[in-house]
């Protein structure tokens, strides 16, 4: 029985075990890719067991893809909830990627309570932060500088506020660098966040291709709809010119404020 979508960062073996129910089955997973999985369970409920929130199948717990019981702080309540909401809303089969806040937890969990692991990812985070699309502002057209503007600018300015770091703009994406200053701070800001909150900041700075954003997002600076649209600024921009390519552009729109929604409500509580 499959538990969750672990992700791309938890698909590294050609096949991995998932348990629930005291039953186990290997999936093998090609290019990211699996078979489909039918729902096996009937509800999905939260029980509180030993001071602790699980989320349950038929009253059985969940596990991450390693085996270990996925439990949750009396504080994070509603996520707990949320995460039995993704698996209560399944139909016959479950979506590839319909469980995201699942998949953040696993990955908090499996992967980032590892000292080595969580080092490797402040540091490949923090490179997005020497390439930061927030802080990559171009002269032309009046479209998109506007847009620059209005999504960029009030997250940069927050980061600088909020952690009295200096933040250089410029548009050229090759001469764009940041102080070591303001690099080591933000290190010290990351290496701080638990688990899951690094695991949330990791999708989200990736996926909105900016750390500055990322963050905004998990320290509730901006709403997942905001983050969005500061990803977005220059498909925007692109759009407002030319106009929307269909099946593309609302698709992209749709899964990114997923991942972004979710990174967000992965925080509550944390």
């Amino acid at each position: 029985m499959i538990v969750g979508n672990p992700g791309r960062h938890m698909l590294q073996s050609v096949s991995y075990r998932c348990r629930v129910r005291g039953i186990c089955t290997t999936r093998h997973v090609r290019d990211n890719k699996a078979p489909a999985v039918r729902r096996f369970w009937r509800s999905a409920g939260v029980d509180e067991r030993s001071g602790k929130y699980v989320v349950t199948l038929d009253n059985r717990p969940i596990k991450t893809p390693n085996g270990t019981a996925v439990e949750l702080a009396p504080s994070q309540k509603l996520l707990a909830w949320l995460i039995a909401g993704e698996w209560e809303t399944q139909s016959e089969f479950i979506g590839a990627h319909s469980l995201p806040l699942t998949s953040l937890v696993c990955r908090s969990i499996d992967g980032l309570g590892d000292t080595t692991v969580r080092a490797d990812v402040v540091d490949k985070l923090l490179k997005y932060f020497h390439t930061d699309s927030a802080c990559l502002h171009e002269k032309y057209p009046s479209v998109l500088v506007e847009l620059q503007q209005r999504h960029y600018i009030p997250i940069v300015e927050w980061a600088r506020k909020e952690y009295g770091i200096e933040i250089s703009l410029t548009s050229d994406m090759f001469a764009l660098q940041q102080t070591r200053e303001s690099t080591e701070t933000l290190r010290t800001v990351l290496a701080g966040f638990s688990p899951l909150k690094l695991a949330a900041l990791e999708k989200a700075t990736m996926s909105a291709k900016s750390l500055l954003i990322g963050l905004a997002l998990v320290e509730h600076h901006v709403t997942a709809e905001d983050a969005a649209m500061a990803a977005q600024v220059e498909t925007n921009a692109q759009t407002q010119l030319w106009g929307l390519l269909e099946n593309a552009h609302d698709i992209d729109n749709a899964a990114l404020r997923q991942i972004l929604g979710a990174s967000a409500c992965a925080t509550i509580g944390a």
